[in-house]
């Protein structure tokens, strides 16, 4: 896994994290990891140790071997208890390219969308555009996203 792939997988964990409220040094130590792995001047996987962590002095111990099971396997089992905690319009949400936890989060409580035929439906009807931040693109990008979900479903 590159860098940046593993730096965008680790900010998405902090935004899991800080939508369930969780310790705001707990968010901040998953931020700080992600921008470390964006500035390390070699690829991760070069700095795992024999145990499997990340060998990096800026990490505490379970963050080392969290980091280190992303580099070395391309996925991590803690985001995988996160989403189980998740309700499930929320988790159905989230498989949409694009679609993070405070834009879920916003769907579900603002536009009353609870899942990805909901959402595709939205993107067809142009409500997503009412929400501030989302324009004709990112409704767009939403929408086909939620179609391709909706395709493979059936």
């Amino acid at each position: 896994m590159e860098n940046r792939d593993a730096a965008r997988f680790v900010f998405g964990i902090a935004s899991l994290l800080e939508s369930q409220g969780a310790n705001p040094y707990r968010v901040r130590a998953y931020r700080r990891a992600a921008l470390g792995l964006l500035n390390l001047p070699t690829p991760a996987v070069e700095y795992v140790n024999g145990d499997g962590e990340l060998a990096l002095p800026w990490l505490g111990p379970r963050l080392r071997r969290k980091l280190g099971e992303l580099v070395l396997l391309g996925r991590m089992q803690f985001q995988d208890e996160l989403l189980a905690q998740l309700p499930g319009p929320f988790r159905e949400l989230l498989a949409v390219p694009g679609v993070g936890p405070k834009t879920a989060e916003r769907l579900i409580r603002e536009l009353g969308i609870h899942g990805v035929l909901e959402l595709a439906i939205a993107a067809r009807e142009q409500r997503l555009q009412t929400l501030r931040g989302i324009g004709p693109r990112r409704e767009r990008q939403f929408g086909q996203g939620a179609e391709a979900l909706v395709a493979q479903a059936a």
